[in-house]
This record gives C-alpha cells, structure tokens and sequence, in this order.
C-alpha cells in the first residue's frame, strides 16, 4: 500500500534521526560535539555549586543524559513539523547560524539561541547583502519551531536543573534560584539541491498545498527538495525569585510560545507581503531579548518568595541522594526542631545537628502541614541543604557578569581606567 508522501516523510524521519545520532556520519559527530557542549555548560554549573555550597546539586553526567534524550524526542516532533509545514531551506542558511550562535555565547551563555544568531544574520543579509543567498522565511520558520521545542521542553523539565542562590536586591539579600538548561537537538531538515536533470524523476510529489512556507530557487538550474540530518542546540536561562522553579517554568514556557507563533506568522506572511522579512529579522532577536527582560524584571523586582521565615530555618535546596534528602528533607520545608530543640536560624541548626543523637527527629512544615522525620544523620552531622539567607549573608552570583568575552571587556576597561 503506498502511504501518503506526507506520512512516508514522517515514517522517514522515525527511522532516520535515531541512525542519524551514530558517530559514523557528519550529524553523528556534530550531535555528539554539541552533547559535550551541553556537558561543558553543566559541568560549568555543577563547578559553581560546589564552590557555592560545598557540593554539586545538579550531577553534570545525569543532566548531560537528560537534555539528550528529552532533545531527541524534542528533534524527532519538530522534523515532523517542520516537514509538514515545508520549511525549505538552503546550505548556507544552517553554514552560518552555528559560529554566530557559538561567537554569541562567548558574550552570554544564554545567547546560545539561533534567534539571535538568525536575527543578527538577516539583518547583515538585508543591509549589507551578507550573506548573499540568505533564505529569511526559512531560517526564521526554523527559529519559531525550534522555540516551540524549547517551549515543550521548558514545560517539561525547565526546572530540573537549578541552582538556589542569594541576590542582591534594594531590601537586601533574598534567596533565588537560577535556572540554566541546555539541549541538543538533532533534526531532519528539506533542504534545495541543485542536482543533474536525470535526478528529477527520483523526488517525491507533494500535496497541492505543500510547502506553507514557500521559497524559490534561484532560476536557471535543475533543483531538487532533499532532507537530511543537521544539529541544532537549545537553551533556556531563568532567574526564579518570586514563585518556585517549577511555576516560573510554566510561565516562561508559555512566553515561548507566544513568540514562537508570532514569528511562525511572519515567517508565512513574508511571501505575501515582502515588508515582512524586515519585521521577522527585527523581532527574533529583539522580541526574543524583550521577553527574557520582561521575565526578569518580573523576577527581580516582585516580591521576594524565598527570604529567612522568621520562625524556623527555610531550605532553598536539598541535595538529590544526600543525606537531608534521605531522610526525607525537600526544597521549600521549613525545619522547626531538631530532636526536641527549637531552632530559629542556621547556626542553630547547626549546632542542634552536631549535639544531637545518632537518631534524629526533625520537626517541619511544608507548606500548611506539619511533618515529622526520623532517621539517622551521617558521621559529619550533615544534612547538605541550602538554606534561605539571613542578615549578614553576602549574595552569591553576579547576574550581571556574562560569558568570557564580556568579562575580558570589563578587565579591559577596569585596566585602562586604572592607567
């Protein structure tokens, strides 16, 4: 029985993004350079925690493995939609976006987003003529569609890599958590080929209506439509100060895509109306900046959520598969006693853990219950938590310092100004 040439493409795609992840062809390689590159950017991560806290929360390995599987099943969804809609592009659309996306990162790692590199490439194109065959509505539908995975994936497991950290605000320092994801993302993408007439009779036919995004050749050669396995990274950087990871996630899955179906619009409407490649080449990377601004300023001017109770020691964090974490310990419990002994700051909390018995009882509340845990603590009377700053506690992190470039500009100036 012959399938519908729509659904032999996505039967292809099942088949062929699983094979394409072998280190035995050029995808292959890039999908497992862009996994060490997710690795590096948490190994980053975890290096931090440890020098913040005295251990790692999140394991760089585990997190690697994550991203990658979630990316894949993410990959295989958006190669099935961006095959649906006929998003076609050409070599040089995809040639680009990777070193202007890694050139990007250097500056923040949060600019690993190919709407940036996308947006700064189609204004180069329309303004300067560089790069010369630069396919707008295609690199654009691209970007939107990707957003829509990163959406998916954000609302899914946005939150599962984040580390609670201090900040310094007007009212002094308040507890947050900052969160940072990164997926590889291996797709099947349609790209034009310009190939010898007798190859024509080998394409597949297509519906009527197909491609919704449509683009042109240039003219005088044989081209055809081909699809083949290219890489693409993801990345997603948050600051929750207000609500929980997990709610801050939701919110910002739902900007995502707000701005994935804006850009998707445009993308379409650029063959109708031509004025239309200025407004997708403008509104990626800017759009894209005004969402992420939008969120922190929310995030970092609201009311703090995560500050020192009062009564009772509030945990920010739990270590996973720590020794807090056995006994049944997670984030956002406030301890009240330790066997039997109240305790209203860290340092007694502390100390209620070195004098105590091997057996330990601690009284918590966790949200409007009351809770009980019993257990043993460990030979150093530890229980790896992070707890809700204090007065006196200093902040952690710098939202403001940026990636290697940024840093080694400021030197730069600090240095000159200092001559």
């Amino acid at each position: 029985m012959t399938l519908h040439p729509l659904l032999e493409l996505a039967r292809d795609i099942l088949i062929r993004v699983p094979l394409g992840l072998l280190p035995l062809s050029i995808s292959g390689i890039l999908f497992w350079l862009v996994g060490f590159l997710v690795w590096s950017q948490y190994r980053r991560v975890a290096v931090m925690e440890k020098k913040i806290h005295g251990f790692v929360i999140n394991d760089p390995y585990r997190s690697t493995i994550s991203a990658a599987g979630y990316g894949i099943v993410a990959g295989i969804i958006g190669s099935i939609i961006l095959v649906f809609m006929g998003v076609v592009l050409f070599q040089q659309d995809i040639i680009y976006l990777w070193p202007a996306a890694l050139a990007l990162m250097l500056v923040n790692p949060r600019f690993l987003c190919f709407s940036y590199a996308a947006g700064i490439l189609a204004v180069s194109h329309l303004l300067l003529g560089w790069p010369a065959q630069l396919n707008v509505a295609g690199i654009m539908a691209l970007v939107a569609i990707l957003h829509l995975m990163e959406a998916l994936l954000v609302l899914v497991s946005g939150d599962s890599v984040c580390t609670p950290v201090y900040l310094k605000r007007s009212e002094g320092v308040v507890g947050a958590y900052l969160i940072q994801r990164f997926w590889p993302i291996p797709l099947m993408l349609i790209f034009f080929l310009q190939v010898s007439p007798e190859m024509l009779g080998q394409t597949v036919s297509m519906p009527d209506w197909w491609p919704l995004i449509e683009v042109a050749p240039p003219g005088g050669a044989d081209w055809v439509r081909i699809m083949t396995a290219v890489v693409a990274a993801l990345g997603y950087s948050d600051i929750a100060v207000t609500e929980l990871p997990r709610v801050r996630a939701r919110r910002s899955a739902h900007h995502l895509w707000v701005f994935s179906i804006i850009l998707l619009a445009l993308s379409w409407g650029i063959a109708h109306l031509h004025w239309l490649v200025w407004a997708a080449a403008l509104f990626s990377p800017l759009g894209h900046e005004a969402m992420i601004k939008y969120g922190g300023n929310r995030e970092l001017k609201g009311l703090p959520g995560f500050v020192a109770p009062g009564d009772g020691v509030a945990l920010l964090d739990v270590r996973p598969r720590g020794p807090g974490y056995r006994l049944g310990l997670r984030r956002g419990d406030v301890v009240m006693a330790v066997n039997g002994e109240e305790v209203a700051d860290r340092e007694e909390l502390v100390e209620a853990l070195e004098a105590s018995d091997p057996l330990l009882e601690i009284v918590l509340r966790r949200g409007t219950e009351a809770f009980t845990l019993r257990g043993r603590r460990n030979a150093r009377g530890r229980l790896e938590v992070v707890t809700a700053p204090e007065e006196g506690d200093r902040q952690h992190v710098d939202l403001s310092r940026g990636g290697i470039l940024s840093r080694w500009w400021r030197r730069l100036i600090r240095r000159r100004r200092s001559l």
